[in-house]
């Protein structure tokens, strides 16, 4: 056994928490042909972003956040996990820079809600200065996301 890895119970446990629920969870509204929901030309032309609310069990590192992007066109996912929603930005640079490196490409728009992470300051400075268009939905309203609704 690993010095420091907690042994793990030899019967199930009775707990399970709220984020393994949610993720067996089926939504029957996504279109059986993605093709047809794919709203941009190429890679990185789109990104669809959100923002996990706070999770009730901390991951080992003390996250309770995870910001999750979604390319339009490959439907390639991508998720960091935060511990203050404040650190989408930090997340934004990470993927775009692992992103644009590994296709040559760079990120056209960004979609997301009208989040204060994704409205501040910075965040707008940020997309403005790297010449990427942010299109914003309703807040709070993930049936009006196009990636969801499909």
């Amino acid at each position: 056994m690993a010095d420091g890895v907690p042994r793990v119970a030899d019967e199930p446990s009775e707990h399970v928490c709220a984020g393994c629920c949610m993720a067996k969870m089926r939504e029957d509204n996504f279109s059986r042909n993605p093709e047809k929901t794919v709203k941009s030309a190429g890679v990185l032309d789109l990104i669809h972003s959100d923002v996990m609310c706070p999770m009730q069990t901390k991951t080992p590192c003390g996250c309770t956040y995870a910001v999750t992007f979604i390319d339009d066109f490959s439907r390639h996912v991508t998720v960091y996990f935060m511990k203050k929603k404040s650190q989408v930005l930090e997340k934004f640079k990470m993927l775009e820079a692992d992103m644009e490196s590994d296709t040559g490409r760079k990120i056209k728009r960004i979609r997301s809600d009208n989040g204060g992470e994704y409205t501040d300051r910075l965040f707008k400075e940020y997309l403005s200065k790297q010449g990427i268009r942010h299109e914003k939905t309703v807040p709070y309203m993930p049936s009006r996301m196009d990636w969801l609704s499909g």
